[in-house]
Protein backbone atom coordinates (compact mmCIF):
# COMPACT_ATOMS: atom_id res chain seq x y z
CA UNK A 1 0.00 0.00 0.00
CA UNK A 2 1.51 3.37 -0.99
CA UNK A 3 1.48 6.38 1.24
CA UNK A 4 -0.87 8.30 -1.04
CA UNK A 5 -3.74 5.88 -0.35
CA UNK A 6 -4.07 6.59 3.39
CA UNK A 7 -5.82 9.91 2.80
CA UNK A 8 -7.43 11.52 5.83
CA UNK A 9 -6.06 8.78 8.10
CA UNK A 10 -2.57 10.22 7.56
CA UNK A 11 -3.53 13.07 9.88
CA UNK A 12 -4.63 10.71 12.67
CA UNK A 13 -1.27 10.17 14.50
CA UNK A 14 -0.51 13.86 14.89
CA UNK A 15 -4.08 14.82 15.78
CA UNK A 16 -4.33 12.02 18.35
CA UNK A 17 -1.00 12.91 19.95
CA UNK A 18 -1.77 16.61 20.06
CA UNK A 19 -5.31 16.08 21.39
CA UNK A 20 -4.17 13.69 24.12
CA UNK A 21 -1.30 16.00 25.07
CA UNK A 22 -3.61 18.97 25.55
CA UNK A 23 -6.24 16.94 27.45
CA UNK A 24 -4.06 14.70 29.64
CA UNK A 25 -0.84 16.82 29.81
CA UNK A 26 1.05 13.53 29.50
CA UNK A 27 3.39 14.41 26.63
CA UNK A 28 5.38 11.17 26.35
CA UNK A 29 2.41 8.81 26.55
CA UNK A 30 0.44 10.93 24.09
CA UNK A 31 3.27 11.01 21.58
CA UNK A 32 3.78 7.27 21.77
CA UNK A 33 0.03 6.72 21.36
CA UNK A 34 0.19 8.69 18.12
CA UNK A 35 3.20 6.69 16.94
CA UNK A 36 1.49 3.42 17.81
CA UNK A 37 -1.79 4.20 16.02
CA UNK A 38 0.10 5.32 12.92
CA UNK A 39 2.33 2.25 12.94
CA UNK A 40 -0.72 0.05 13.44
CA UNK A 41 -2.30 1.52 10.32
CA UNK A 42 0.91 0.89 8.37
CA UNK A 43 1.01 -2.81 9.32
CA UNK A 44 -2.63 -3.46 8.44
CA UNK A 45 -4.32 -2.61 11.75
CA UNK A 46 -2.50 -5.30 13.73
CA UNK A 47 -1.96 -3.73 17.18
CA UNK A 48 0.81 -6.11 18.26
CA UNK A 49 2.73 -5.66 15.03
CA UNK A 50 2.03 -1.92 15.33
CA UNK A 51 3.77 -1.85 18.72
CA UNK A 52 6.85 -3.53 17.24
CA UNK A 53 6.85 -1.14 14.29
CA UNK A 54 6.50 1.80 16.70
CA UNK A 55 9.67 0.82 18.50
CA UNK A 56 11.47 0.51 15.17
CA UNK A 57 10.38 4.03 14.23
CA UNK A 58 11.85 5.31 17.50
CA UNK A 59 15.12 3.41 17.00
CA UNK A 60 15.47 4.59 13.39
CA UNK A 61 14.92 8.24 14.31
CA UNK A 62 17.07 8.30 17.43
CA UNK A 63 19.98 6.73 15.54
CA UNK A 64 19.71 9.01 12.49
CA UNK A 65 23.01 10.88 12.15
CA UNK A 66 21.68 14.42 12.58
CA UNK A 67 19.32 13.44 15.40
CA UNK A 68 21.87 11.53 17.45
CA UNK A 69 24.23 14.51 17.25
CA UNK A 70 21.45 16.82 18.42
CA UNK A 71 20.71 14.48 21.34
CA UNK A 72 24.38 14.38 22.29
CA UNK A 73 24.49 18.17 22.03
CA UNK A 74 21.52 18.31 24.44
CA UNK A 75 23.26 16.03 26.95
CA UNK A 76 26.45 18.11 26.76
CA UNK A 77 24.45 21.28 27.30
CA UNK A 78 22.90 19.64 30.36
CA UNK A 79 26.37 18.78 31.66
CA UNK A 80 27.58 22.31 31.03
CA UNK A 81 24.60 23.84 32.83
CA UNK A 82 25.12 21.45 35.76
CA UNK A 83 28.71 22.62 36.11
CA UNK A 84 27.66 26.28 35.74
CA UNK A 85 25.13 25.84 38.55
CA UNK A 86 27.90 24.34 40.68
CA UNK A 87 30.12 27.37 40.01
CA UNK A 88 27.43 29.87 41.00
CA UNK A 89 28.28 31.84 37.85
CA UNK A 90 24.71 32.07 36.54
CA UNK A 91 23.44 33.80 39.67
CA UNK A 92 26.48 36.07 39.75
CA UNK A 93 25.89 37.17 36.16
CA UNK A 94 22.17 37.58 36.80
CA UNK A 95 22.94 39.95 39.66
CA UNK A 96 25.32 41.91 37.46
CA UNK A 97 22.80 42.24 34.61
CA UNK A 98 19.97 42.99 37.04
CA UNK A 99 21.85 46.12 38.11
CA UNK A 100 21.20 47.51 34.62
CA UNK A 101 17.71 46.07 34.03
CA UNK A 102 15.22 47.89 36.21
CA UNK A 103 11.79 46.94 34.82
CA UNK A 104 9.92 43.93 33.53
CA UNK A 105 9.66 45.56 30.14
CA UNK A 106 13.42 45.97 29.92
CA UNK A 107 13.90 42.29 30.85
CA UNK A 108 11.48 41.18 28.13
CA UNK A 109 12.97 43.57 25.59
CA UNK A 110 16.49 42.39 26.40
CA UNK A 111 15.42 38.78 25.89
CA UNK A 112 13.82 39.63 22.54
CA UNK A 113 16.86 41.51 21.27
CA UNK A 114 19.30 38.82 22.39
CA UNK A 115 17.20 36.14 20.68
CA UNK A 116 17.43 38.09 17.43
CA UNK A 117 21.10 39.02 17.81
CA UNK A 118 22.30 35.39 17.76
CA UNK A 119 20.77 34.84 14.33
CA UNK A 120 23.38 32.42 12.97
CA UNK A 121 21.64 29.33 14.37
CA UNK A 122 18.19 28.96 15.95
CA UNK A 123 19.19 26.11 18.29
CA UNK A 124 22.20 27.96 19.65
CA UNK A 125 20.20 31.17 19.98
CA UNK A 126 17.45 29.44 21.95
CA UNK A 127 19.94 27.76 24.27
CA UNK A 128 22.05 30.85 24.94
CA UNK A 129 19.19 33.34 25.25
CA UNK A 130 17.16 31.08 27.52
CA UNK A 131 20.10 30.23 29.76
CA UNK A 132 21.27 33.85 30.09
CA UNK A 133 17.89 35.53 30.54
CA UNK A 134 15.90 33.00 32.59
CA UNK A 135 17.37 34.14 35.95
CA UNK A 136 16.66 37.75 34.95
CA UNK A 137 13.06 37.16 33.89
CA UNK A 138 12.47 35.08 37.03
CA UNK A 139 13.70 37.97 39.15
CA UNK A 140 11.12 40.28 37.56
CA UNK A 141 8.30 37.71 37.92
CA UNK A 142 7.92 37.16 34.18
CA UNK A 143 6.17 33.87 33.55
CA UNK A 144 8.14 31.02 32.04
CA UNK A 145 5.41 30.79 29.41
CA UNK A 146 6.21 34.35 28.32
CA UNK A 147 9.93 33.58 28.20
CA UNK A 148 9.32 30.48 26.07
CA UNK A 149 7.10 32.48 23.71
CA UNK A 150 9.74 35.18 23.26
CA UNK A 151 12.41 32.55 22.57
CA UNK A 152 10.26 30.65 20.08
CA UNK A 153 9.10 33.75 18.22
CA UNK A 154 12.42 35.54 17.86
CA UNK A 155 15.06 32.84 17.30
CA UNK A 156 13.73 30.68 14.44
CA UNK A 157 11.89 33.46 12.57
CA UNK A 158 15.04 35.60 12.62
CA UNK A 159 17.33 32.74 11.54
CA UNK A 160 14.92 31.76 8.76
CA UNK A 161 15.12 35.17 7.04
CA UNK A 162 18.76 35.92 7.79
CA UNK A 163 21.27 35.90 4.93
CA UNK A 164 23.92 34.66 7.37
CA UNK A 165 22.52 31.60 9.12
CA UNK A 166 22.44 27.82 9.07
CA UNK A 167 18.96 27.97 7.51
CA UNK A 168 20.29 29.71 4.42
CA UNK A 169 21.99 26.71 2.84
CA UNK A 170 18.98 24.44 3.24
CA UNK A 171 16.51 26.98 1.89
CA UNK A 172 18.67 28.11 -1.05
CA UNK A 173 19.44 24.47 -1.86
CA UNK A 174 15.74 23.65 -2.13
CA UNK A 175 15.13 26.66 -4.35
CA UNK A 176 18.07 25.81 -6.62
CA UNK A 177 16.91 22.20 -7.02
CA UNK A 178 13.45 23.26 -8.15
CA UNK A 179 14.74 25.96 -10.50
CA UNK A 180 16.78 23.26 -12.19
CA UNK A 181 13.74 20.96 -12.32
CA UNK A 182 11.49 23.51 -14.03
CA UNK A 183 14.31 24.73 -16.29
CA UNK A 184 14.43 28.32 -15.06
CA UNK A 185 17.82 30.03 -15.29
CA UNK A 186 17.78 32.28 -12.22
CA UNK A 187 19.95 32.76 -9.16
CA UNK A 188 18.56 30.76 -6.25
CA UNK A 189 20.14 33.16 -3.77
CA UNK A 190 18.59 36.22 -5.42
CA UNK A 191 15.20 34.50 -5.44
CA UNK A 192 15.71 33.77 -1.75
CA UNK A 193 16.29 37.49 -1.18
CA UNK A 194 13.19 38.37 -3.23
CA UNK A 195 11.10 36.08 -1.03
CA UNK A 196 12.07 37.78 2.26
CA UNK A 197 9.51 40.65 2.07
CA UNK A 198 6.83 37.99 1.48
CA UNK A 199 7.73 35.98 4.60
CA UNK A 200 4.64 37.44 6.18
CA UNK A 201 4.24 35.07 9.12
CA UNK A 202 7.90 35.15 10.15
CA UNK A 203 8.04 38.95 10.02
CA UNK A 204 4.69 39.45 11.75
CA UNK A 205 5.65 36.97 14.50
CA UNK A 206 8.74 39.04 15.28
CA UNK A 207 6.82 42.31 15.16
CA UNK A 208 4.10 40.91 17.44
CA UNK A 209 6.70 40.06 20.10
CA UNK A 210 7.78 43.70 20.26
CA UNK A 211 4.18 44.93 20.23
CA UNK A 212 3.35 42.68 23.18
CA UNK A 213 6.56 43.54 25.05
CA UNK A 214 6.54 47.32 24.52
CA UNK A 215 2.80 47.89 24.82
CA UNK A 216 2.09 45.17 27.38
CA UNK A 217 -0.81 43.83 25.31
CA UNK A 218 -0.90 40.23 26.51
CA UNK A 219 -4.06 38.28 25.75
CA UNK A 220 -5.55 34.81 26.01
CA UNK A 221 -3.93 32.24 28.35
CA UNK A 222 -0.71 34.31 28.33
CA UNK A 223 -2.46 37.20 30.08
CA UNK A 224 -3.56 34.84 32.83
CA UNK A 225 -0.05 33.42 33.15
CA UNK A 226 1.43 36.89 33.40
CA UNK A 227 -1.17 37.94 35.97
CA UNK A 228 -0.30 34.86 38.05
CA UNK A 229 3.41 35.62 37.86
CA UNK A 230 3.00 39.28 38.71
CA UNK A 231 0.42 39.08 41.50
CA UNK A 232 1.46 35.76 43.07
CA UNK A 233 5.15 35.65 42.20
CA UNK A 234 4.70 32.27 40.51
CA UNK A 235 6.64 32.04 37.24
CA UNK A 236 5.20 28.52 36.81
CA UNK A 237 1.65 27.27 37.35
CA UNK A 238 1.03 25.08 40.38
CA UNK A 239 0.55 21.98 38.22
CA UNK A 240 3.42 22.77 35.84
CA UNK A 241 5.97 20.17 34.82
CA UNK A 242 8.96 22.15 33.48
CA UNK A 243 10.57 20.54 30.46
CA UNK A 244 13.95 21.44 31.92
CA UNK A 245 14.11 20.83 35.64
CA UNK A 246 16.59 23.40 36.87
CA UNK A 247 18.64 21.81 39.60
CA UNK A 248 19.91 24.78 41.60
CA UNK A 249 18.55 23.22 44.82
CA UNK A 250 20.28 19.91 44.06
CA UNK A 251 23.56 21.52 42.95
CA UNK A 252 24.96 23.68 45.72
CA UNK A 253 27.99 25.91 45.22
CA UNK A 254 30.66 24.95 47.79
CA UNK A 255 31.07 27.45 50.63
CA UNK A 256 34.71 28.23 49.77
CA UNK A 257 33.83 29.36 46.22
CA UNK A 258 33.38 33.06 45.47
CA UNK A 259 31.08 32.97 42.39
CA UNK A 260 32.23 35.18 39.53
CA UNK A 261 30.05 36.36 36.66
CA UNK A 262 32.61 35.13 34.14
CA UNK A 263 32.20 31.54 35.41
CA UNK A 264 29.04 31.63 33.32
CA UNK A 265 30.08 34.09 30.62
CA UNK A 266 33.32 32.29 29.68
CA UNK A 267 31.80 28.91 28.67
CA UNK A 268 28.93 30.66 26.88
CA UNK A 269 31.38 32.89 24.99
CA UNK A 270 33.43 29.80 24.11
CA UNK A 271 30.27 28.06 22.88
CA UNK A 272 29.30 31.03 20.69
CA UNK A 273 32.83 31.41 19.30
CA UNK A 274 33.20 27.72 18.56
CA UNK A 275 29.77 27.64 16.90
CA UNK A 276 30.79 30.42 14.54
CA UNK A 277 34.22 28.93 13.86
CA UNK A 278 32.79 25.44 13.26
CA UNK A 279 30.09 26.67 10.91
CA UNK A 280 32.71 28.56 8.91
CA UNK A 281 35.13 25.63 8.94
CA UNK A 282 32.64 22.87 8.03
CA UNK A 283 31.20 25.07 5.30
CA UNK A 284 34.57 25.41 3.60
CA UNK A 285 35.31 28.97 4.66
CA UNK A 286 39.01 28.23 5.01
CA UNK A 287 38.93 26.66 1.57
CA UNK A 288 38.16 29.92 -0.16
CA UNK A 289 34.37 30.15 0.12
CA UNK A 290 32.73 33.43 1.09
CA UNK A 291 31.09 33.77 4.50
CA UNK A 292 27.63 33.40 3.01
CA UNK A 293 28.60 30.31 1.01
CA UNK A 294 30.34 28.78 4.01
CA UNK A 295 27.27 29.16 6.22
CA UNK A 296 25.09 27.85 3.41
CA UNK A 297 27.13 24.63 3.31
CA UNK A 298 27.93 24.29 7.02
CA UNK A 299 27.34 21.11 9.02
CA UNK A 300 25.02 22.45 11.70
CA UNK A 301 24.86 19.34 13.87
CA UNK A 302 28.63 18.90 13.95
CA UNK A 303 29.15 22.59 14.70
CA UNK A 304 26.84 22.84 17.71
CA UNK A 305 28.14 19.49 18.99
CA UNK A 306 31.75 20.70 18.91
CA UNK A 307 30.66 23.98 20.47
CA UNK A 308 28.84 22.33 23.39
CA UNK A 309 31.87 20.10 24.04
CA UNK A 310 34.10 23.18 24.07
CA UNK A 311 31.79 24.93 26.51
CA UNK A 312 31.97 21.90 28.81
CA UNK A 313 35.76 21.91 28.62
CA UNK A 314 35.99 25.60 29.50
CA UNK A 315 33.69 25.41 32.53
CA UNK A 316 35.44 22.24 33.72
CA UNK A 317 38.78 24.04 33.59
CA UNK A 318 37.31 26.93 35.56
CA UNK A 319 35.85 24.66 38.24
CA UNK A 320 39.04 22.69 38.76
CA UNK A 321 41.66 25.34 38.03
CA UNK A 322 40.18 28.55 39.44
CA UNK A 323 37.30 27.67 41.76
CA UNK A 324 39.23 24.69 43.18
CA UNK A 325 36.22 22.40 43.33
CA UNK A 326 36.83 18.67 43.85
CA UNK A 327 36.34 16.35 40.89
CA UNK A 328 33.78 14.22 42.70
CA UNK A 329 31.55 17.29 43.16
CA UNK A 330 32.04 18.18 39.50
CA UNK A 331 31.04 14.63 38.46
CA UNK A 332 27.91 14.84 40.59
CA UNK A 333 26.98 18.16 38.95
CA UNK A 334 27.47 16.66 35.48
CA UNK A 335 25.08 13.82 36.26
CA UNK A 336 22.55 16.25 37.71
CA UNK A 337 22.86 18.12 34.41
CA UNK A 338 22.13 14.92 32.52
CA UNK A 339 19.00 14.49 34.64
CA UNK A 340 17.85 17.98 33.65
CA UNK A 341 17.68 17.08 29.96
CA UNK A 342 16.36 13.51 30.13
CA UNK A 343 12.76 14.57 29.62
CA UNK A 344 13.37 16.88 26.63
CA UNK A 345 15.56 14.17 25.07
CA UNK A 346 12.66 11.73 25.36
CA UNK A 347 10.21 14.27 23.94
CA UNK A 348 12.50 15.07 21.00
CA UNK A 349 12.98 11.37 20.24
CA UNK A 350 9.24 10.67 20.15
CA UNK A 351 8.48 13.91 18.28
CA UNK A 352 10.87 12.91 15.49
CA UNK A 353 9.30 9.46 15.41
CA UNK A 354 5.71 10.65 15.10
CA UNK A 355 6.80 12.96 12.30
CA UNK A 356 8.31 9.98 10.50
CA UNK A 357 5.09 8.00 10.99
CA UNK A 358 3.02 10.83 9.52
CA UNK A 359 5.33 11.04 6.52
CA UNK A 360 5.12 7.27 6.03
CA UNK A 361 1.33 7.60 5.96
CA UNK A 362 1.67 10.23 3.24
CA UNK A 363 0.36 13.31 5.02
CA UNK A 364 2.35 15.57 2.67
CA UNK A 365 1.04 14.14 -0.63
CA UNK A 366 -2.49 14.05 0.84
CA UNK A 367 -2.49 17.73 1.81
CA UNK A 368 -0.87 18.71 -1.49
CA UNK A 369 -3.44 16.70 -3.48
CA UNK A 370 -6.28 18.52 -1.74
CA UNK A 371 -4.61 21.87 -2.38
CA UNK A 372 -4.10 21.23 -6.09
CA UNK A 373 -7.84 20.98 -6.59
CA UNK A 374 -8.48 24.58 -5.55
CA UNK A 375 -5.40 26.35 -6.92
CA UNK A 376 -5.50 29.34 -9.25
CA UNK A 377 -2.56 31.72 -9.78
CA UNK A 378 -4.25 34.24 -7.48
CA UNK A 379 -4.96 31.74 -4.70
CA UNK A 380 -1.67 29.84 -4.98
CA UNK A 381 0.35 31.69 -2.29
CA UNK A 382 -2.43 31.40 0.31
CA UNK A 383 -3.13 27.76 -0.53
CA UNK A 384 0.57 26.88 -0.34
CA UNK A 385 0.86 28.73 2.96
CA UNK A 386 -2.07 26.86 4.54
CA UNK A 387 -0.84 23.52 3.18
CA UNK A 388 2.60 24.10 4.68
CA UNK A 389 0.97 25.03 8.00
CA UNK A 390 -1.04 21.81 8.13
CA UNK A 391 1.89 19.59 7.15
CA UNK A 392 4.28 21.26 9.59
CA UNK A 393 1.72 21.04 12.38
CA UNK A 394 1.30 17.33 11.66
CA UNK A 395 4.93 16.25 11.35
CA UNK A 396 6.54 18.76 13.73
CA UNK A 397 9.41 19.89 11.52
CA UNK A 398 9.62 23.01 9.40
CA UNK A 399 12.57 21.69 7.38
CA UNK A 400 10.76 18.43 6.67
CA UNK A 401 7.73 20.42 5.52
CA UNK A 402 9.88 22.46 3.16
CA UNK A 403 11.31 19.26 1.69
CA UNK A 404 7.78 17.93 1.09
CA UNK A 405 6.30 21.12 -0.37
CA UNK A 406 9.00 22.39 -2.71
CA UNK A 407 8.95 19.52 -5.27
CA UNK A 408 5.20 19.95 -5.73
CA UNK A 409 4.36 23.60 -5.14
CA UNK A 410 7.09 25.25 -7.21
CA UNK A 411 6.55 23.22 -10.41
CA UNK A 412 2.80 23.77 -9.95
CA UNK A 413 3.26 27.52 -9.58
CA UNK A 414 5.50 27.64 -12.63
CA UNK A 415 2.99 25.64 -14.67
CA UNK A 416 0.08 27.98 -13.93
CA UNK A 417 2.15 31.16 -14.33
CA UNK A 418 2.23 32.32 -10.71
CA UNK A 419 5.12 34.48 -9.43
CA UNK A 420 7.74 32.33 -7.73
CA UNK A 421 8.85 34.64 -4.90
CA UNK A 422 5.49 34.69 -3.03
CA UNK A 423 5.10 30.92 -3.55
CA UNK A 424 8.56 30.22 -2.13
CA UNK A 425 7.93 32.55 0.80
CA UNK A 426 4.60 30.83 1.51
CA UNK A 427 6.37 27.48 1.90
CA UNK A 428 9.20 28.79 4.05
CA UNK A 429 7.08 30.86 6.42
CA UNK A 430 4.07 28.51 6.47
CA UNK A 431 6.33 25.72 7.69
CA UNK A 432 7.39 27.96 10.57
CA UNK A 433 3.79 28.83 11.51
CA UNK A 434 2.85 25.16 11.76
CA UNK A 435 5.95 24.57 13.86
CA UNK A 436 4.94 27.27 16.33
CA UNK A 437 1.50 25.72 16.87
CA UNK A 438 2.65 22.11 17.17
CA UNK A 439 3.65 20.52 20.50
CA UNK A 440 5.65 17.91 18.58
CA UNK A 441 7.92 20.50 16.94
CA UNK A 442 11.61 20.32 17.87
CA UNK A 443 11.94 24.11 18.02
CA UNK A 444 8.91 24.34 20.31
CA UNK A 445 10.41 21.65 22.54
CA UNK A 446 13.76 23.47 22.64
CA UNK A 447 12.05 26.74 23.60
CA UNK A 448 10.19 25.03 26.44
CA UNK A 449 13.41 23.33 27.49
CA UNK A 450 15.63 26.39 27.78
CA UNK A 451 12.85 28.53 29.25
CA UNK A 452 12.33 25.72 31.81
CA UNK A 453 8.63 25.99 31.01
CA UNK A 454 5.86 23.43 31.11
CA UNK A 455 5.64 22.31 27.49
CA UNK A 456 1.84 22.14 27.31
CA UNK A 457 1.54 25.56 28.93
CA UNK A 458 4.01 26.98 26.39
CA UNK A 459 1.99 25.61 23.48
CA UNK A 460 -1.33 26.78 24.93
CA UNK A 461 -0.12 30.31 25.60
CA UNK A 462 1.72 30.70 22.30
CA UNK A 463 -1.00 29.45 19.96
CA UNK A 464 -3.20 32.60 20.17
CA UNK A 465 -0.24 34.79 19.19
CA UNK A 466 0.80 32.45 16.39
CA UNK A 467 -2.76 32.18 15.09
CA UNK A 468 -3.15 35.96 15.09
CA UNK A 469 0.00 36.42 13.02
CA UNK A 470 -0.94 33.42 10.84
CA UNK A 471 -4.47 34.61 10.05
CA UNK A 472 -3.22 38.05 9.08
CA UNK A 473 -0.43 36.43 7.01
CA UNK A 474 -3.06 34.37 5.13
CA UNK A 475 -4.85 37.57 4.19
CA UNK A 476 -1.59 39.13 3.03
CA UNK A 477 -0.84 36.12 0.83
CA UNK A 478 -4.27 36.56 -0.77
CA UNK A 479 -3.37 40.19 -1.50
CA UNK A 480 0.01 39.12 -2.87
CA UNK A 481 -1.70 36.60 -5.14
CA UNK A 482 -3.71 39.42 -6.67
CA UNK A 483 -0.58 41.46 -7.33
CA UNK A 484 -0.35 43.68 -4.24
CA UNK A 485 3.27 44.51 -3.44
CA UNK A 486 4.74 43.06 -0.25
CA UNK A 487 5.88 46.55 0.70
CA UNK A 488 2.24 47.63 0.69
CA UNK A 489 0.76 44.49 2.23
CA UNK A 490 3.24 44.13 5.08
CA UNK A 491 2.61 47.52 6.75
CA UNK A 492 -1.12 46.81 6.54
CA UNK A 493 -0.48 43.46 8.21
CA UNK A 494 1.53 45.07 11.01
CA UNK A 495 -1.31 47.52 11.63
CA UNK A 496 -3.86 44.70 11.67
CA UNK A 497 -1.81 42.63 14.12
CA UNK A 498 -1.36 45.62 16.42
CA UNK A 499 -5.05 46.51 16.31
CA UNK A 500 -6.25 42.98 17.08
CA UNK A 501 -3.68 42.57 19.87
CA UNK A 502 -4.91 45.83 21.38
CA UNK A 503 -8.57 44.82 21.14
CA UNK A 504 -7.96 41.38 22.63
CA UNK A 505 -5.89 42.78 25.47
CA UNK A 506 -8.53 45.41 26.19
CA UNK A 507 -11.19 42.68 26.36
CA UNK A 508 -9.21 40.90 29.08
CA UNK A 509 -8.16 44.01 30.94
CA UNK A 510 -11.21 43.88 33.19
CA UNK A 511 -9.93 40.57 34.56
CA UNK A 512 -6.43 41.87 35.25
CA UNK A 513 -5.74 43.97 38.35
CA UNK A 514 -5.06 47.63 37.68
CA UNK A 515 -1.52 47.16 39.01
CA UNK A 516 -0.68 45.05 35.98
CA UNK A 517 1.77 47.08 33.92
CA UNK A 518 4.50 45.41 31.94
CA UNK A 519 6.68 48.44 32.42
CA UNK A 520 6.40 48.56 36.19
CA UNK A 521 9.15 47.48 38.54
Amino acid sequence: MTAETYGLISLLPALLAIGLTLVTRQVLLSLFAGIWIGATVLVGWNPAAGAARSLQFVVDNVTATFNVKLLLFTFLIGAMLGMIFLSGGMNALAERIAERIRTRRQAELGTSLLGMTIFVDSYASTMITGSVMRPITDRFDISREKLAYILDSTTSPTASVSVVSTWLGFEVGLIAEQLNTIGVDRSAFLLFLESIPYRFYSLLAIVLVFIVVLAGWDFGPMAKAERRARTEGKVLADNANPLLETQEDDIQTPDHVDPRWWYFAAPIAALVAMTGFSLYYTGGGFGGRSLTDALANAATADSILWASFTGCGVVLAILVGHARIALDEVSDAIFEGFKMVMFPVAVLSLAWSIGAVSQALGVGPYVVAISEGVVTPQLLPAVIFLSAVLISFSIGTSWGTMGIMFPVAIPLGHAIGAPLAPAIAAILTGALFGDHCSPISDTTVMSSMFAASDHVDHVNTQIPYAVLAGVVATGLFLLAGYGVSAFVALPAGVAAVALVAYLLSEELSVEIPSSYDSGAD
